[in-house]
């Protein structure tokens, strides 16, 4: 028996979650004792879960709480079975019988506190890691866990220092690097997120997402060819990535490169051709080239796919202007008015529309509509 239980032990430190699995099961054709049992099933289920394999886990660690309902791993492993299987409410249950069972044990806390968290329910999630680090003040995931919690409630100063925390423990975790950049950026330190950022990346470089972050801090921050450069890098790891190309051609649209955003923004509608803001971006862009009916059959396409936005019907109110289409720019302006009367206000100083100043119907659209 003994000796079925380390071979298995030896398998799954090699990397051979299988092979474990295959001694366990042998030791359980040998083993009588409840407890040890459980232990083994309780070791099988979390083998399968790390497979992927979520109905073996949930039937071995469900056969593991009956033979010992005591047993407080094993109603962790259960927990983690369900929460992959979505099921957060029956996890959470889990959790808490574990920490029931042993109060002093940080994993039972930290995984009933992460399962609070993706429920929405963050303070909740913030008194179990503060029970966990009870046991457990120096663990870096406990404090990582508590971070993402912080971000939630939108508390950032204390997401900051939690991860900041983290780092003292793991400081070359990416993922904790990432995440106090995000809280950084969050309470607009912006020279702090970019540091941060960076040193994510200088762990793990091939990572897009992190490139992309960091290339939205650089936009934000008006640093538009920094921008640029991070959002490429990012599609080079991940070229059918929606938000990059459309985000680079905002890059590029304001950095006055009017051909480059068409690229973009054409990239960006061939991979989410369901994006009424990037038709809508296309759309101006085209129009800044001179090219008013490619512009109008952007924005048509993005009113389509959205009818109740106001800019979309008043830029393509803009273009029909330059092309002289005057019935066509009364009727887009009552739409774009009426979805947003304070657009009323904007009217008389948009150049396109100067030789409609002296139109009775150009008079009534702002001065017609009232708004706070």
């Amino acid at each position: 028996m003994e000796a079925l239980l380390a071979e298995a032990r030896r398998k799954l430190d090699a990397g051979d979650p299988e092979g474990a699995i295959a001694s366990w099961d042998l030791a359980l054709r040998l083993e009588t004792d409840s407890h040890r049992l459980a232990l083994i099933l309780a070791q099988m289920g979390d083998a399968y879960g790390d497979l992927g394999e979520s109905e073996k886990a949930m039937e071995a660690l469900s056969r593991a709480v009956k033979l010992d309902p005591g047993l407080a791993v094993a109603w962790i492993g259960l927990g983690m079975a369900r929460q992959r299987s979505g099921n957060l409410d029956a996890a959470a249950v889990c959790f808490g019988r574990a920490a029931e069972i042993d109060p002093k044990l940080p994993e039972a806390w930290n995984n009933l506190g992460v399962a609070y968290d993706m429920m929405g329910r963050h303070t909740d999630a913030l008194d179990c890691f503060a029970r966990a680090c009870e046991s457990a003040p120096e663990s870096p995931q406990i404090w990582f866990n508590r971070g993402n919690a912080c971000i939630g409630l939108g508390d950032n100063d204390a997401a900051v220092a939690s991860f900041k925390k983290a780092l003292q423990g793991q400081p070359d975790d990416a993922r904790i690097w990432y995440n106090l950049a995000y809280a950084f950026a969050r309470r607009g330190d912006s020279d702090s997120a970019i540091a941060a950022y960076r040193e994510s990346l200088r762990i793990v470089p091939a990572d897009a997402p992190t490139w992309y972050n960091l290339a939205n801090v650089y936009f934000d921050t008006g640093r538009h060819p920094a921008a640029i450069a991070c959002y490429q890098q990012a599609l080079t790891l991940s070229p059918d990535d929606f938000d990059s190309w459309n985000n680079l051609g905002n890059c590029w649209l304001q950095e006055e490169q009017v051909d480059e955003a068409i690229r973009c923004y054409s990239r960006a509608v061939e991979v989410r051709p369901s994006s009424a803001a990037s038709w809508n971006n296309l759309g101006h862009a085209w129009s800044r080239t001179g090219d008013q009916e490619r512009a109008l059959s952007c924005y048509k396409e993005a009113i389509r796919l959205e009818e109740e936005q106001a800019a979309y019907y008043l830029n393509r109110a803009l273009a029909y202007a330059r092309l002289g289409y005057v019935e066509e720019v009364f009727s887009d302006l009552r739409h774009a008015v009426t979805l947003n009367p304070l657009l009323s206000d904007i009217l008389p100083t948009l150049k396109p529309l100067d030789a409609l100043a002296e139109d009775p119907r150009f008079q009534d659209l702002i001065g017609g509509f009232s708004h706070p």
